[in-house]
């Protein structure tokens, strides 16, 4: 097992840790989770990390109905969010990526867990659907998260930052999630002419298997006007209503010392629409790169800047030659996973999504501390 790890510091804030990790093959699955958190506890610890510090733990599992069990035995009494998805990791059966936060206190709340700071609080919300069908789960999942932001005074127009919607069987259940999610923002005032939200929206199974659609969804409480800047690239990406859907390419939020720069699932798609080199792997990662780049750019970031990606591929065959490419272009050494995930579209063979972060901060922002 190899544990990735990149950091972020700045004068007056709290730091900041990503790290990623993939179980070794081998044994029962319960000795291998087992061995999983003992060398990523071991690994965070070496920089100053623990338990208490994360902010995310997600993990990638191959078979998530029987694993997920066990898992949360493992994991019992953690007071962290904690996302379990069904993705099999392209080696093994177990990955896990985290995101920690050296400052504030976290709380548990309905649904989700409370990061609070000094002058913000982040808000991780998820839960299992109690609906049938992809339409009225997706549905929920956003009413329920507006729920618990306006009994805090804060609404997802506002204040949710990212989210990840996780789809079983995407090729058929997909659309439903789709005209969920564009009706509900109907709903709540977001359109082309306002803003979207950064997400992903990709193949991952629940551990209950009637589940179709899962969401989780990260929001910041305490923002003000202008700290959220949505990043387009339109000389590179055509916007998502184009062709129906609602999110944001990537979002830029801007603290009084430093940038966050959540970069939306990503792939291999031109200013019109189009899926670039059908059938092409290494090109549609060549290009699904040049666009990450290009959202970043236009945002006063780089690629040096990333500092955690994940990467959705149909087909695991592929993981060797994409992670070739992509290393040649991501930072050395940053926490990356590799899972099978397929895409919305069939002829999309790959997609990525990262956080960066920079020193590119606005001091008439409070900093993150």
């Amino acid at each position: 097992m190899i544990m990735q790890h990149s950091g972020f510091q700045s004068a007056d804030g709290i730091s900041e840790h990503f790290f990623a990790c993939s179980g070794a093959s081998g044994g029962d699955f319960r000795n291998e989770a087992i061995a999983l958190l003992k060398e990523y506890e071991q690994g965070i610890a070496r920089y100053g990390c623990s338990v208490d510090t994360e902010l995310l733990l997600r993990f990638h599992l191959s078979d998530v109905t029987n694993q997920g069990v066990i898992l949360r035995e493992l994991l019992a009494g953690r007071n962290s969010y904690i996302s379990i998805v069904g993705q099999p990791p392209a080696s093994g059966r177990i990955a896990v990526e985290s995101w920690h936060w050296c400052g504030g206190e976290k709380s548990a709340v309905p649904r989700g867990i409370s990061w609070n700071l000094k002058h913000y609080r982040a808000f991780w919300h998820g839960g299992p659907p109690e609906k049938s069908g992809s339409y009225d789960q997706t549905m929920e999942a956003f009413e329920k998260l507006q729920l618990d932001l306006s009994e805090r005074g804060a609404s997802v127009a506002d204040n949710t930052v990212r989210t990840w919607l996780y789809c079983r069987d995407v090729d058929n259940n997909y659309s439903g999630l789709v005209k969920a999610r564009n009706d509900f923002f109907d709903g709540v005032g977001l359109n082309p002419s306002t803003h979207f939200i950064a997400s992903t929206g990709i193949e991952g199974q629940m551990e209950n298997p009637a589940g179709l659609v899962s969401m989780e969804a990260f929001s910041i409480l305490g923002l003000t006007a202008g700290q959220q800047q949505y990043l387009a690239a339109l000389d590179y990406l055509s916007p998502t209503s184009l062709y129906g859907v609602s999110f944001e390419r990537a979002t830029r939020l801007v603290w009084g010392d430093r940038s966050h720069y959540y970069i939306s699932g990503t792939a291999s798609i031109d200013r019109d629409g189009k899926v670039l080199y059908p059938g092409d792997v290494a090109s549609q990662t060549r290009r699904m790169l040049t666009n990450v780049e290009a959202l970043l750019a236009e945002g006063d970031g780089n690629m040096t800047d990333l500092k955690i990606a994940t990467v959705y591929l149909r087909d695991s065959a592929d993981a060797g030659l994409v992670t070739a490419v992509i290393e040649e272009a991501l930072p050395a050494g940053i926490p990356l996973t590799v899972v099978r995930a397929p895409v919305c579209r069939p002829a999309w063979l790959v997609e990525m999504e990262a956080v960066a972060v920079n020193s590119r901060g606005n001091r008439s922002y409070r900093p993150l501390a």
